[in-house]
């Protein structure tokens, strides 16, 4: 429901060659195709780049699969968390829980690379069109693993930038912490000299000021954890809401740490309408997170609910030239779907 909102729903049997005729006839005027296959399924289909290139030269072919087209591990079949434990960022999320590898619980890899897809479709689009483009289509090809490495490592890949490095592994910014309060917790930095100067004084232990390792922010970064320690120790005398007013009171950047339904109330996430509810004809009402960007002239809006699977079969047939009688056969003959 969150992620097929606005679209519209065709249902087809790629083991029928009608199937395939189906889809090689809406490419002739399409500008973008996105398919998840592993490396060489479209191709053993009949509906891979090169042969959709000649049907038509504009096409945007964007590919998305695990490893990408070549290489050892081309073939093999891909889920999120398998490119979450090949990057390396499981071992330095683990180090912050005991040694033990671990897992964002979020489909984050998934998520990652969808935008990467769109934004590099955006970009042969682009590429196709702007005054003087190449006015054809090419292959954009989106491994999960690159996505997900591009997302994940610049900033932890600073000790293997330097060939060869001798320095030990990345280790987590350990200075990332959640800090517990008397009802709750709450996160935020105060790696600055400002900022550390007024989480001291927020906290009423500004003889931390002084001492040796906090008298500046490479003090502080050097040697941590001594007073993260203390601060730690402090913020568990006050209640979540006392303390963030004393810290925004002094301008250091702390919020809470609240689950979803929390979230859903809060009244920032209210005033943005960041999760909206709708109607939905079958479901009745459903929640959604709202499209993240503000477009002051052409905003997003939802404007069709997420389909049932086959439920545009029809329409989406009749616009591609088939006639009644056509695609009633098509559906008895189970080569699409009909919702």
């Amino acid at each position: 429901a969150q992620m097929n909102r606005n679209k519209r729903s065709l249902a087809l049997d790629l083991k029928n060659p009608e199937g395939i005729a189906i889809i090689r006839k809406l490419v002739k005027d399409a500008d973008i195709l996105v398919e998840n296959f592993r490396s060489g399924v479209a191709d053993r289909l009949g509906i891979g780049y090169e042969a959709l290139r000649t049907l038509n030269e504009r096409i945007i072919y964007v590919s998305i699969n695990g490893f990408g087209p070549t290489g050892p591990y081309s073939d093999q079949r891909a889920y999120d968390p398998l490119a979450q434990g090949l990057v390396g960022m499981m071992h330095i999320q683990g180090k912050a829980f005991g040694g033990k590898p671990q897992l964002i619980q979020s489909a984050i890899v998934d998520k990652t690379t969808a935008g990467t897809a769109a934004s590099a479709a955006l970009a042969a689009l682009y590429a196709r069109d702007r005054p003087g483009g190449t006015g054809k289509g090419q292959r954009v090809d989106i491994p999960m693993m690159d996505a997900w490495a591009a997302a994940a490592l610049p900033d932890v890949l600073n000790v293997d930038s330097f060939i060869p490095s001798e320095l030990p592994e990345p280790q987590p910014l350990a200075v990332l912490r959640t800090f517990e309060t008397a009802d709750g917790y709450v996160v935020g930095m105060a790696l600055q000299d400002n900022h550390f100067q007024g989480l001291c004084k927020a906290l009423d232990c500004e003889e931390l000021l002084q001492r040796p390792g906090c008298r500046d922010m490479s003090e502080r970064v050097n040697d941590y954890e001594p007073w993260l320690d203390a601060i730690a120790e402090v913020m568990k005398n006050f209640s979540t809401q006392d303390l963030l007013a004393r810290l925004n009171a002094n301008g250091v950047p702390f919020g809470p740490v609240k689950t979803i339904r929390e979230f859903v109330e809060d009244p920032q996430a209210r005033h943005n309408r960041t999760i909206f509810d709708v109607e939905h004809p079958e479901a009745g009402t459903m929640r959604y997170v709202r499209y993240p960007a503000h477009l002051s002239e052409t905003p997003a809006c939802l404007h069709r609910h997420p389909p049932r699977l086959g439920e545009h079969s029809h329409e989406i047939l009749l616009e591609a030239g088939y006639s009644e009688k056509e695609i009633e056969r098509l559906a008895a003959d189970s080569v699409v779907g009909i919702a």
